[in-house]
């Protein structure tokens, strides 16, 4: 095997016979070429019209696809040394809860704060939370996704039942999947860019870990943040995020020169079901500023990943502080849809063709890119896509 296919099957788990990539020719930043010859005795012109065998158009499409999660390979590899831990106290949590912190949901043990959100909290859990900047949403995206929401909760009250395994998804799935594609995004004034408010949250996330609660993993990102952790008992969930949104809206408030709404009043929180649920939520949320694009980017901590250093504070990688975690296993590459795909010419047998896919934008985990196959100097294929980072189960 030649050194240039042992360098393209580094990069993705893709083999043969669905191997459409020999060898990468170049690369830059957001940009890749790769080459690839066309055999006759490939099996899909065993089928694909014998005695005059020409390349699937599919198959130059998966070209494209193959030679961008190669691009995504190498950037993938490069993102993840963008999470930092920044100096904090030494508390005393564990890396993960006890197993007696996972537990079914209890539909009887259901409130309803304010909103539409309902919450479900039991003694000794372990939570995923979010809260948001107060200007992190754009008006008519807030009020759409309020709208579901509402109808969900409504549905199972006029029917007086809790509600389904299924609709307690949906709810989740519209704001750790709509709303944070939306938050990732950046909108609003993202008051959290500041490294003055930003450490003013993050000091006060871990100022009570060890004490109040166990601080598994947390990252303040523009404008939001995303806490795992185990509340010690006699501190209520709500009464810990009233107590940490609270202070920090006064102090950033203070350091930005204004008044009003700092937070949404509103914030998001999962009770964690199991071990594997627990690693999830772990790895999502140290993996956010990767998600988002950010570079740098040192708000990032908790035992889970790492533990909390205080020597090379803001440099020192979060991800990879984690070493063997099992929250933090690789994702991989996906292609979740075809947006447009032009053929202006055939590809046989003997051909070699030249691929070339650029980043065009980012949007959380997905990338949309832009694919092109030529031979002998003639487009044969333009292909528009998008390829997802997800986790594959080993």
């Amino acid at each position: 095997m030649s050194d240039d296919l042992e360098q393209v099957k580094a990069r993705i788990p893709h083999r043969e016979p669905f191997l459409f990539v020999d060898r990468i020719l170049e690369q830059a930043e957001g940009h890749i070429v790769t080459e690839r010859t066309v055999r006759a005795d490939e099996p899909q012109f065993e089928g694909h019209y014998p005695g005059s065998p020409l390349m699937p158009g599919v198959l130059l499409c998966e070209a494209c696809f193959q030679t961008g999660a190669m691009l995504l390979s190498v950037a993938g590899a490069q993102d993840r040394s963008a999470g930092a831990s920044p100096a904090q106290a030494v508390g005393a949590s564990p890396t993960a809860p006890p197993e007696s912190a996972f537990a079914p949901i209890d539909p009887r043990v259901m409130k309803r704060h304010r909103g539409y959100l309902p919450h479900w909290e039991r003694e000794h859990a372990t939570y995923f939370v979010t809260f948001r900047l107060a200007d992190s949403l754009p008006a008519d995206a807030r009020k759409h996704i309020e709208e579901q929401r509402y109808d969900i909760v409504k549905t199972a009250e006029h029917l007086n039942r809790p509600l389904t395994d299924t609709e307690r998804e949906r709810l989740d799935q519209l704001y750790s999947i709509t709303v944070d594609e939306l938050l990732n995004a950046g909108h609003g004034a993202c008051h959290l860019k500041a490294p003055d408010c930003a450490a003013v949250v993050a000091e006060t996330l871990t100022k009570f870990d060890g004490e109040r609660y166990a601080l598994y993993a947390w990252c303040v990102m523009p404008n939001h943040v995303h806490v795992v952790f185990r509340p010690f008992a006699g501190h209520a969930l709500g009464d810990i995020l009233h107590s940490w949104k609270s202070f920090t809206a006064k102090a950033c408030n203070k350091l930005l020169g204004r008044t009003g709404e700092f937070w949404q009043r509103e914030s998001f929180d999962r009770l964690i079901r199991d071990r594997e649920e627990f690693d999830l939520r772990v790895r999502y949320t140290v993996e956010n500023p990767v998600a988002a694009g950010l570079v740098d980017w040192k708000w990032v901590g908790g035992s889970a990943v790492g533990g909390a250093p205080t020597a090379g504070a803001g440099e020192a990688p979060a991800l990879r502080d984690a070493g063997e975690a099992p929250a933090l296993r690789d994702r991989k590459p996906v292609l979740t849809r075809i947006l447009e795909a032009k053929f202006r010419g055939m590809v046989v047998p003997g051909d070699v063709l030249r691929v070339e896919v650029e980043q065009e934008e980012k949007m959380g985990d997905a990338f949309v890119m832009n694919g092109k196959v030529s031979c002998a100097g003639k487009n044969v294929l333009r292909v528009k896509f998008i390829v997802a980072m997800v986790e594959i189960p080993a």
